[in-house]
């Protein structure tokens, strides 16, 4: 069983600290392989030498030193390692002395998938990554996305929105087989290693999110079915990591094709880990908000028992392009430890799960102390549910893409996004809102108030840095919940021009930028928490319907 790890850094932001990147502690949680990320950044490049500027050439070559030193901690520690590589990407020197070889007519930024060149390059360049380090044990290819935007190096594009006249007779299962057939060729009969396909699509209408385009691919895929040297990865969810996901339907109609589940540990839209969200429940038994759907298969427990299941592929730091950064990754590491006992049983008994964590990671030995944070545990993702999400507006969408509508991007609240949400809402769904963010602050404040009891009953080492985790949730969920109840009034205003309403938008509002102070100015600062939330138009938002409402 394939119970794989990796971290996240991308472009721009500053080094993860964690105690991941030692790879024996992965070993020892029960991981048995590692995924190289930063490999996505010589996707194309059989050389430095290709590269064409001097700093350039001294960055890759310092990118393969570091993926060389990461290769042999793994393999010390006894660990698989993987290489993350990206199609279609190529060397941006390289694209410019043959653009019209290699790229889409009329695109010269854009890659064709038509082009054999283009994919010959491509593949012989992992060609050479894979001779420079004969003990990585594989590839995971991507062929949906590509980092190749973020790195100036670097061009290409995913293999499904090209279209010109030489790549718009593919459509896009033949894209996808292209590719897959090739590298496979490459890397399992070649070079008999393994190949992980991951079916992800930044855009909607892929392999990830579409079965029936999954289920012709699968049954195009080259090798025997049980062959676990090509395996599928899927993010357990439908489409990105939010709530309101079925478990991936994509993934069910691959027949006997081995299946690997991607698990995020650190929730990029839901607060990147800088308050509690045990995922735990969501991966054993699948998101609740989506339960009462009809002949459903809900969760890991149920989905083991329908598909060849490969193992699990933990993200274990990373995920997003920004913070909060947190400071402490105990609410993380609740998630990492999950993830290798659910891949040897996917039906894990989830208070015992819970309490090992508590007791063995954590180092809380008490039983009643041990409960409290069991019980933060089990509440934990229900609260990011109501917090970070406007339940009647994601139970009305017709796609599953965007449930949030992105009023919450990483650390980034959207007030103008909120309001628009709030705007597309019928007047009988208004008050559930109000509710679900009561809802959210209510708990949240109860734990916080029983582990702070605990704390000043006596010394408590363990317990002490998680608190001001859960004032930092409080301040969070207190400003989404008062914002929010603000712009219902006002909207309300807007209908009826009703006093008691007027004086309601300003209550709310006043408190919503009372909490937010609080959020950024001191409680963004405490020891161990992670770094304040940024807004984008909350105060303009804000501002102006107060003084709408006071004139």
């Amino acid at each position: 069983m394939l119970k794989l790890a990796t971290l996240i850094e991308n472009p721009g932001e500053p080094p993860v600290q964690t105690r991941y990147q030692d790879p024996a502690e992965l070993k020892a949680l029960g991981y048995n392989g590692l995924v190289i990320y930063e490999s996505t950044a010589l996707s194309g490049i059989a050389s430095a030498e290709a590269v064409g500027s001097d700093e350039m050439r001294r960055w890759i070559k310092a990118r393969i030193d570091h993926i060389s030193r990461t290769i042999d901690r793994a393999k010390g520690a006894g660990l698989s390692v993987y290489l993350s590589y990206d199609v279609l990407v190529l060397p941006a020197d390289v694209v410019d002395r043959n653009v019209s070889g290699l790229c889409c007519k009329g695109r010269p930024q854009t890659l064709c998938p038509a082009s054999e060149q283009a994919s010959v390059l491509s593949a012989e360049a992992l060609r050479s990554l894979l001779t420079r380090w004969p003990q990585v044990a594989g590839v995971v290819l991507r062929f949906g996305d590509t980092d190749a935007q973020r790195l100036p190096h670097l061009l290409g594009n995913d293999l499904y929105t090209p279209h010109c006249p030489r790549c718009s007779q593919l459509g896009r299962a033949d894209r996808a087989l292209s590719s897959i057939r090739r590298f496979h060729q490459l890397v399992v009969e070649d070079m008999d290693r393994r190949l992980i396909v991951r079916a992800w699509n930044v855009r909607p209408g892929g392999m990830h999110d579409t079965p029936e385009l999954a289920r012709r691919i699968a049954q195009g895929l080259p090798g025997e079915p049980k062959d676990d040297r090509l395996v599928l990865s899927f993010k357990f969810t439908q489409t990105d990591f939010w709530r309101y996901q079925r478990w991936n339907p994509s993934s069910l109609v691959c027949g006997d094709r081995p299946i690997l589940y991607e698990l995020q540990c650190q929730r990029e839209f839901e607060g990147k880990g800088g308050i509690p969200n045990w995922q735990a429940p969501l991966w054993r038994d699948g998101c609740p908000e989506v339960r009462d759907l009809p002949d459903e298969v809900h969760g890991l427990a149920q989905a083991s028992k329908c598909v060849n299941l490969a193992g699990l592929w933990a993200w274990v730091r990373g995920g997003g392009w920004g913070g909060p950064f947190v400071k402490s990754e105990q609410w993380i590491d609740a998630n990492v430890f999950a993830v290798p006992v659910l891949a040897d049983d996917p039906c894990a008994d989830l208070a015992a799960l819970g309490e090992r964590w508590v007791k063995e990671r954590l180092g809380v030995a008490d039983d009643v102390d041990a409960k409290a944070v069991l019980d933060l545990l089990q509440d934990s993702s229900s609260v990011a549910l109501q917090a970070f999400y406007i339940g009647p507006f994601a139970r009305g969408r017709s796609s599953p893409w965007h449930p949030n509508a992105d009023w919450i991007q990483d650390d980034l609240l959207d007030a103008q996004a909120a309001w628009r949400m709030i705007q597309s809402l019928s007047n009988a769904q208004l008050d559930s809102v109000i509710q679900e963010k009561a809802a959210a602050v209510k708990t949240i404040s109860q734990r916080r108030a029983a582990l702070q009891q605990i704390i000043g009953d006596r010394r408590h080492r363990e317990l002490e840095p998680l608190v001001n985790t859960l004032v930092y949730a409080e301040s969070l969920i207190e400003t989404l919940r008062d914002l929010l109840s603000g712009l219902i009034a006002y909207r309300r205003y807007l209908k009826t021009k009703d006093p008691a309403q007027a004086d309601a938008v300003k209550q709310k509002l006043f408190s919503a930028q009372d909490h937010w102070n609080h959020h950024t100015q001191r409680v963004g600062s405490m020891p161990g928490v992670t770094t304040a939330f940024r807004e984008a138009n909350f105060w303009d938002l804000t501002q102006d319907i107060l003084t709408e409402v006071d004139g």
